[in-house]
Parts: C-alpha cells; structure tokens; sequence
C-alpha cells in the first residue's frame, strides 16, 4: 500500500537532514516521527511545505520517503489556502498513492487532500482552532485559519482523531458518519528508556513559552506550593518577547537557583531530563492532546493539569495524576502541594501501570495495525463495483 501523508516539516527532520538550516519547520512533529519506522506492506510518503526560498527536495528518512514540498504563495491564511494544493499535484501524479491523509486542519493540509483525493482521503483532527478560540484570544490570521478549518471538516468524508475528546470537539463541524480513534504513538526514545525513579525532587514543565500551555501560572504555582528544595526545569522556547518575560520573572521572583529554562533539548536531553524529575507540571487551558504529557505519562513523571479536554481525558485513562479547577492558579497551587506531599508517583499500583498501560497505549506497533485496517477499508469502499 502506498500512503500519501501531508504535514508540516519536523524540526528533527530540518536538524538531522538539512543540517539546521531554516526550511519553514515550525513545530516538532513529534508524533509523526513517532510513527517511524512505518510497517512492511506500507510505502509511506511524506509531503511537508517548506519556506519559498527552498528547493524541493527527496530523501529517506527512518524509512519513510520525504518530500519537501516549496509553496511559493504569499499571504496563503488570507486566501484561506485554497491555493496550495497545486504545489503538491505534480507529485501526487506522479506517485499515485492508494490513499492521502492531511494531518491537521490548521493549516492547508486536509485542503490539500481533499482537492487532490475527493474520495480516497483521511482528514486528522489534531489540534481544534474552533474550540480554541472559545478559551484563547486570537490574532486576525487565526481566525481566518479557524473558518478553513470548518471548510475542510464540512467536506471530509473520512475523519480521524487522537482521542475521544479530540473528536467530540470537533463533531459539530463534520457531517460524515465515517469518524475514528485513532491515538497518536510517541517516539521510541521515550517508550525504550529507563522511567524516572521518583526519587528527585524536580518538576518539569514542558511545552512552548505560551499563554495557551499555562506557562505563567505554573510559574506562580511552583512560586507559592512547591518547596525550597524542590526546583523547576522549563523546557520550551518561544517568542523573543515570551523567553524574555521569563528570564524577568526568574530574576524578581530570585529563583535563580530553583528555576531553569532549556530552550531547545533533542529526544535524548529529553528523556534524561524527565529522568531527573519526578512531576510534570502542565496547566494549559485548552489542548487536544499534547505529545509532551503522553511522554511525560510514559517516563513515570505524574501530571499535574488544569481539568480540561486533552489532559482531563488522558489523567482520567490512566488513574493517575492530579487535576485542579480549571484556571484556577490558587486551587492548581494547591493541588501541586498536595501532590509533592503525597507523592503517589513512587506508589507500586503506578509504576506498574508505565510498562502495562501507558507505553503500550502509545506504542506504534499497536497504532498502525488500527491506522492500515482504516486505510484499506477507505480503499475498498472506493473500488468500482
């Protein structure tokens, strides 16, 4: 079976191939990468947009065959990238793959396999700019991006989505009965390493330097529940302006000593520093499913979230971790001193649950049996009669 997949570029893809230099990555995509190596029987490309300036490009990657796709287009939110999909044709021609999937409606990449695959397409839900917009306040592009996103999900005939609440989100905006669940793997490294023994004394909190991922109010609850032997590691970047109110919140709040930030970390910094903690910090006040808890989960740290979409659905699958009142910085300090105190983390129920329950639930070899047996099913249902 050959498989057309379109995302965006990851980051490690643009470090370890293109030696670092700028190509239009803007996230990890870890989750993908998580899907490598793909299976026997799939021949798996991936079409990612870069940046104007780049060439097109093809190359194998952890046994995937990648394609850097250059679109050109300016302006493309304002045209609700209606345009972008006459990048990718050429290459869907010549290829002909027995089926495309756009991951994520955020961007052009469910268009772009809906215009270039009307029947044989599988269109992911990941993160939901509809329900964002309901908790986040939104600059003018995003919006824009948020009505694609209803455009895209009003016309697919197939949708997937990482987990139950993900979907349910965004039921309101598709009207096919085709909808799955499909969960997201995580990347090897951290379903092969050794957890974290519960025996530091570090909390980490790991995501972009963003309002969205609560990175300010775990600052303060750290400030007022945790205690002076306990310290913070931030792993994440951000916007200048961000990284810069941070670096100034450390400094007045004469946490030097107790707070660190790690810009930029690759899989193994990762696992090593998730090695060195004990729990995870994550209060976002919307998020569908973020790769980062699913990791923290899988290493043994025990979550501590705001109770809301993806990390209420996640603490609640597994039974394990802490949840406060919604964006509530007093009850998710306090929820954070009662967990440091308790520390069910080093209890034996929960570190048996890390090798029975969690790693296999994100483990790949589990997700692609689901994933190939939703694709054949799409092309058999597109096979003349």
């Amino acid at each position: 079976m050959r498989v057309f997949w379109i995302c965006g570029l990851p980051r490690a893809v643009q470090d370890e191939v293109l030696g670092g230099v700028n190509h239009g990555a803007e996230a990890a995509w870890s989750w993908v990468l998580g899907h490598l190596p793909p299976p026997a029987g799939v021949e798996l490309h991936i079409a990612c947009r870069t940046a104007r300036h780049t060439a097109a490009r093809d190359f194998i990657y952890r046994g995937a065959h990648f394609h850097l796709v250059p679109v050109r287009a300016r302006a493309r939110v304002y045209c609700l990238f209606q345009f972008d999909w006459r990048y990718f044709r050429e290459l869907v021609a010549r290829l002909q793959p027995d089926i495309i999937h756009g991951w994520g409606t955020e961007d052009s990449h469910a268009l772009t396999a809906l215009k270039l695959a009307p029947e044989r397409h599988l269109i992911q839900i990941q993160g939901n700019l509809n329900t964002y917009r309901k908790r986040l306040r939104m600059p003018w592009p995003t919006v824009l991006a948020a009505w694609s996103e209803r455009l895209a999900l009003a016309r697919a005939r197939h949708v997937v989505a990482e987990n139950e609440y993900s979907l349910e989100s965004a039921r309101p905006m598709f009207r096919t009965a085709a909808a799955h669940v499909i969960e997201h793997p995580i990347r090897p490294e951290f379903l092969r390493a050794v957890p974290a023994d519960g025996a530091a004394r570090q909390i980490l909190f790991l995501g972009s330097v963003e309002e969205r991922k609560g990175i300010w109010d775990a600052l303060e609850a750290f400030r007022a529940g945790a205690p002076d032997d306990w310290t913070l590691a931030v792993a994440g970047n951000g916007s200048a302006p961000a990284v810069a109110r941070l670096r100034r919140w450390i400094a007045e709040a004469k946490l030097e000593s107790r707070v660190r930030h790690h810009p930029q970390l690759n899989p193994a910094e990762l696992v090593s520093l998730m090695q060195s903690a004990s729990v995870f910090l994550l209060p976002t006040r919307i998020d569908t499913g973020p790769t980062a808890l699913k990791e923290a989960l899988a290493m043994g740290l025990w979550p501590v979230c705001y109770d809301n979409s993806g990390p209420g659905h996640y603490l609640r699958k597994f039974g394990c971790g802490d949840l406060a009142a919604d964006l509530s910085v007093p009850a998710l300090t306090e929820t954070l001193k009662r967990a440091l105190a308790a520390q069910a983390w080093r209890q034996p129920e929960h570190r048996a649950k890390i090798a029975a329950q969690i790693r296999p639930h994100f483990d790949a070899a589990r997700i692609w049996p689901e994933l190939v047996r939703l694709y054949e099913g799409i092309c058999h249902e597109c096979r003349p009669r």
